[in-house]
C-alpha cells in the first residue's frame, strides 16, 4: 500500500512540473497596441492599470512619476534586475517587458510597463503564465515597485 501511495505522489509531482514546463511559454501577444497593453484574462492572477477601475480583482492604479521618462524606465529596469530572479525581455524607450521567475517551482510572471510619451504615468500589466490564482503576488510586486519609485 505504501509503495502505491509513494508511486502516486511521485507521478503527481512529475505531472505538476511537466504542466508548469509546458504552460510556462512566452506569450506571443504582449506589447502595446494602440496605446493599450494586453487585457488580463478572467483568472485572478493578473493586474493591470488599464483594467476597468470597477474590476477590483485586476485593476491597479498606474504609477505617476515626476522624473523624466527615461530615468523612470531605467529605475524600473534596475529595480527588477537587482532582484536577481528577473531579466529583461524587451526594452525600448516607453516599453519594458520583464520576466520574473520563482526560484523553487519555476513559475514565470510577465511584467509590462508602458510609459506613454505624452503623460507622466507608467501603465502596468503583471500576469502569471501558469495557474489560476497567484495569491496576490503580482499585485504585491507592483506595490513594492511603487514604494521604491516614490522614495
Amino acid at each position: 500500500m505504501v509503495k502505491w501511495i509513494s508511486l502516486f505522489v511521485i507521478v503527481l509531482v512529475i505531472g505538476f512540473f511537466a504542466y508548469v514546463k509546458i504552460n510556462n511559454q512566452l506569450p506571443e501577444d504582449l506589447g502595446v497596441t494602440a496605446g493599450l497593453l494586453k487585457p488580463c484574462p478572467t483568472s485572478p492572477n493578473c493586474v493591470s492599470s488599464q483594467a476597468e477601475k470597477s474590476d477590483e480583482g485586476h485593476y491597479i492604479a498606474p504609477i505617476i512619476y515626476h522624473n523624466n521618462r527615461m530615468d523612470t524606465q531605467l529605475a524600473i529596469e534596475s529595480y527588477f534586475l537587482d532582484l536577481g530572479n528577473a531579466h529583461i525581455i524587451t526594452s525600448q524607450l516607453g516599453y519594458v517587458h520583464v520576466q520574473v521567475k520563482t526560484a523553487w517551482l519555476g513559475f514565470i510572471d510577465d511584467l509590462e510597463f508602458y510609459l506613454p510619451e505624452a503623460d507622466s504615468v507608467v501603465h502596468i500589466r503583471s500576469a502569471s503564465r501558469v495557474g489560476y490564482s497567484d495569491l496576490d503576488v503580482n499585485r504585491e510586486r507592483i506595490k513594492k515597485l511603487k514604494r521604491y519609485l516614490t522614495n
